[in-house]
């Protein structure tokens, strides 16, 4: 692993701070690392990391509004309301 020296605007550093103090990364250089890596390389694709098709998560999808929407005409559901 190479070791860089980076300077970082203030802006940047406190929301980098921030994210560290809430805890989502351990140190400040995983916070950089994976922000560097999110802009110049980019997020994987949620349908590589589950291993799952768009195809597949469409067919899903659509099997459960069909049940809803049976279920609704069943009356079982009611309409939600705050």
């Amino acid at each position: 692993m190479n070791s860089h020296r980076i300077t970082l605007s203030e802006s940047v550093s406190d929301m980098i701070r921030a994210q560290v103090a809430t805890g989502r990364y351990k140190d400040i250089s995983a916070a950089v690392q994976d922000a560097a890596w999110n802009y110049f390389v980019g997020q994987p694709s949620p349908f590589e990391e589950y291993g799952v098709t768009p195809a597949e998560v469409g067919r899903a999808h659509g099997r459960v509004i069909r049940q809803v929407r049976r279920e609704r005409k069943a009356g079982k559901l009611k309409l939600w309301q705050p």
